[in-house]
């Protein structure tokens, strides 16, 4: 039970990170878009979008 949330709890701060961190800091914003953001868009394309606007040069 405990590495069912473990693992329930890194896989959330994964998708933060990617939502509130990555788009300000360039080198991770790559990462995920590249490595990343292919995976969470087949669960929600909303999860990237920030990153992605901030690659295009857009405010986040």
């Amino acid at each position: 039970m405990r590495l069912i949330i473990l693992l329930i709890a890194l896989l959330g701060g994964f998708v933060l990170v990617g939502m509130l961190v990555a788009p300000s800091i360039p080198g991770l914003r790559d990462w995920y878009i590249a490595n990343a953001c292919p995976y969470l868009d087949q669960f929600s394309s909303d999860i990237c979008a920030a990153v992605r606007r901030a690659a295009a040069g857009h405010d986040i």
